[in-house]
């Protein structure tokens, strides 16, 4: 085989690696409710949302219709000065799709 036909293979394979590194950050964390609503608790979400994300004060979360990224910007930028920001060292993205998790699980 000569360097030629080496290098092609190699380079082939770096960026088949490079590829699949790129794809798995770009994924959407799997979520799980039932931490996602230890999380909810935790970060005190209730006190505004409610118990079940439709009964407090606050906006009515509870089946909310929103996908990841949509929900990580919103918890990472709120556009309003009564919710608080979350950076990702307050709540970790793969907590952020728990909460989403339980919130879009629950029932009205």
């Amino acid at each position: 085989m000569s360097r030629t036909e080496v290098f092609g293979i190699l380079s082939s394979l770096l960026l088949v690696v490079a590829a699949a590194l790129v794809l798995s950050g770009c994924s959407t964390p799997e979520g799980n409710a039932a931490e996602g609503k230890r999380w909810y608790r935790m970060h005190n979400c209730h006190a505004c949302h409610g118990e079940q994300g439709y009964d407090g004060g606050g906006p009515d979360i509870a089946n909310i219709d929103m996908r990841y990224r949509s929900f990580v910007h919103r918890l990472r930028n709120a556009e309003t000065a009564v919710m608080p920001e979350f950076s990702e060292e307050k709540i970790s993205n793969e907590d952020a799709a728990d909460i989403l998790a339980y919130l879009q699980s629950i029932e009205r």
